[in-house]
């Protein structure tokens, strides 16, 4: 095998993975742009009596979902949209009682 040839070949693919900084800020501008859309629509799932109560029972059973500090606006944005997409455990109780028929 062809020792240069492979040397060159890692070099190319240092170099393709290499951002620029107008890149990098591109890349997190869009990123902030996509994290106050979530936030803008948690705002408003807030507003509606079903939301509110999706939420408060997210907060009661996962936490609350907060910015931490040293958290990139990327990182929060995909921790938060794990929050909302998350699975809620089951309780072990139905949250309306079965139907009662008499027949």
């Amino acid at each position: 095998m062809d020792v240069s040839r492979k040397a060159n070949r890692e070099q190319d693919e240092i170099t393709l993975q290499y951002q620029s900084r107008r890149e990098v800020q591109l890349i997190e501008e869009l990123n902030e742009g996509k994290l106050a859309q979530l936030l803008a629509f948690v705002d408003r799932l807030e507003q509606t009596p079903p939301g509110a109560a999706e939420l408060k029972e997210r907060v009661a059973l996962l936490g609350v979902c907060q910015p931490m500090e040293e958290e990139t606006s990327s990182q929060f944005y995909a921790r938060l949209r794990h929050w909302l997409d998350r699975d809620l455990p089951g309780t072990t109780s139905p949250r309306r009682a079965p139907r009662q028929t008499d027949d």
